[in-house]
Order: structure tokens, then sequence, then C-alpha cells
């Protein structure tokens, strides 16, 4: 999977369009990788997607701490505008183990999220950087 080699996203503004491309709900966990994709293929789980313009990668998560093959939906947003251009369900997130730590964790009502690294106990941001 090819990165764009430009900045990572603000936090706030990803999260913000992770929200937009899934609601949060019970029992599931949205992720949002900061490092924007280019336009080109994108691997979405074990699948494909193409894009014609700079975008986020939001994973939901929809079985949090079920290992590796579990129902999750990912969306590609439009890194201009905001939108939605593709949804994609499949059946496995998008690395195996901890995500990598350009991703955040978007919306997690429960407090389940297992696929990123807690921030240190020192961080009096919380994680947000």
């Amino acid at each position: 999977m090819s990165l764009s080699e430009g900045p990572a996203v603000d936090l706030d503004v990803a999260v913000e369009r992770a929200r937009k491309a899934f609601r949060e709900l019970p029992g599931m966990v949205v992720y949002v990788d900061r490092q924007p994709r280019p336009p080109g293929p994108i691997a979405v789980g074990g699948d494909e997607l193409q894009i014609d313009r700079p975008a986020l990668l939001v994973f939901r998560d929809e079985m949090p701490g079920a290992n590796w093959m579990h129902p999750c939906t990912y969306a590609l947003v439009d890194l201009e505008t905001g939108d939605v251009v593709a949804r994609h369900a499949s059946d496995r997130p998008p690395h195996f183990g901890l995500l990598p730590s350009s991703w955040v964790v978007a919306a997690d009502p429960e407090g389940r999220a297992d696929l990123v690294s807690p921030p240190p106990a020192n961080d009096l941001q919380g994680g947000r950087t």
C-alpha cells in the first residue's frame, strides 16, 4: 500500500472526517489513518479500490477484540471535501497486530479500542498530537 509523502492530517480534522464516514455505535470502534492515501490503488482488507484524489482511510472494527478475521468496514474520505468516496465491507483489519503509529481512534464509545497503542501515562494531551 503506497502512502502519500506529505504530512499527516491534523488530528482533529482526521477524527471529524472519520466520524462523518461512520457514526458512533455501541460495541464498535472507528480508527482513521492520519497519513493520506494518494490517488491510485488502495488496499482495503483483502481487496483493492481505486481512488482519483487523495483520501483518508477509515476503518470501523465491528467486533473489537475478536482477533484477525471478523466483520469490519472501510471508508475512503476525500481529503479536500470530506465526502465519503467509497465504503467497503471486509473480514479483516488493515494490519495484523497493532496498527502503525499514524492511526488514531476516532470513536470508541465503550473503550474497546485494541488496535492502537495507548498514550503514555505521562501524556498530558491524552495521546492527541
